[in-house]
This record gives C-alpha cells, structure tokens and sequence, in this order.
C-alpha cells in the first residue's frame, strides 16, 4: 500500500512538471531563477519534432534565438514594441507563417501537426488580434513552432551548432533583420554567457 502511494506522489509530481509544457504555458507563475535551459531544450526538442522539422542543428538555432531574443525572462517587447513571447515574435509574422504560409495545400500536414501540439485550430487566432497577442506573449508552444517555422521560410540552410557565428549570422539576417538591433557579436556573447 505505501508503496502504491509513493508511485501515486510521483505521478503527480512528474504531472505538475510536465503539464506545462503540454499546455503551453511554461512559466506562467515560475519565477526566473526557476527556469532553466534543459526544460526549454525538451521543449524546443518536443515542439519541433512535433512538426518532424527536427535536427540537432536547428534544435541549437532555436534554443539559442529565445536566449538572445529574451534571455528566456523577457515576454514583451520593451518600448511597446508589438514582439511577444520568449522568442519575440511580431504578430505580423506570426500572421504571415499561421494565416498564409501554413494555409497552402502544400502544407497541410505541417498545418496539422501545428494544430495538434496547439490543440486548438489556428483559424481561431485569424480574426482576434487580442487573442493571438496574448497567445504569442504567453504560450511556448506556439513560440518555438513560430521561430522554427520562421527558419524554414528563410532561403539559407541552418549552419552547423557547432558554427556559433554562423548561427548568429542566420539570426541577424533572416530573423532579427536588417531594422532589428541585434548583431551577431552580440548573438556570439549572449549564447556564450548563457551557456546555450
């Protein structure tokens, strides 16, 4: 009997773990010091095999561009820029991968596989700006399948994890941009601070 119970206590303790990372709300009452990158890897890991776009490789580019968009503490843009969520993506794009990429015939599976580790259709967020603005600000899921996406759309290959420069280069171009602040010094030092 005490030993039922036991495995009861850790079932529900393993439960309490892992629930958030199924419902997409990772640290919704978590301070800071109690995140810490390895969840975010399995995450990052779950998320993007979830769409069977996975590598090693993309898993690091990933993993590293949240480190660098937020330092994984930061969910809005600072000075009301319109960014949200730990990998600071603009509702624009995120309304350009989920409203005209993803509704090609072509990416039907993709788009399924997107529905399935959301658990909600992505038509819901197409006419409720205030809806996909708190879902970019506040669900993981839904962040690291944009990022992930994001990379896909750009016409250059992931470098190599082991490339850091490289990697950031990738970042500074296609993701950060040409108007984002970032540069790929400071993609290189972030990464290396954090030990990402």
């Amino acid at each position: 009997m005490q030993r039922l119970v036991q495995i009861r206590l850790i079932t529900v303790a393993a439960m309490f773990l892992l629930m958030p990372h199924l419902v997409g709300s990772s640290d919704r009452g978590r301070m800071p010091s109690q995140m810490h990158y390895p969840d975010r890897r399995m995450l990052v890991r779950t998320v993007v095999r979830g769409l069977d776009l996975w590598s090693a490789d993309v898993e690091e580019l990933v993993l590293r561009t949240g480190v660098v968009e937020s330092l994984y503490l930061f969910r809005a843009g600072f000075n009301e820029a319109p960014e949200r969520g730990f990998w600071q993506i603009h509702p624009e794009t995120a309304a350009d991968i989920l409203f005209r990429y993803l509704v090609r015939p072509s990416k039907h599976e993709l788009r399924r596989r997107m529905e399935l580790l959301l658990g909600y259709s992505i038509h819901v967020l197409e006419n409720d700006p205030q809806m996909l603005q708190l879902e970019l600000r506040d669900n993981d899921v839904l962040g690291v399948a944009l990022c992930r996406l994001w990379y896909v759309m750009s016409p250059h290959p992931i470098p190599g994890a082991d490339n850091l420069e490289a990697q950031g280069r990738l970042w500074k171009k296609w993701f950060n941009t040409g108007q984002g602040s970032g540069t790929v010094e400071y993609f290189v030092s972030i990464v290396n601070q954090r030990g990402v």
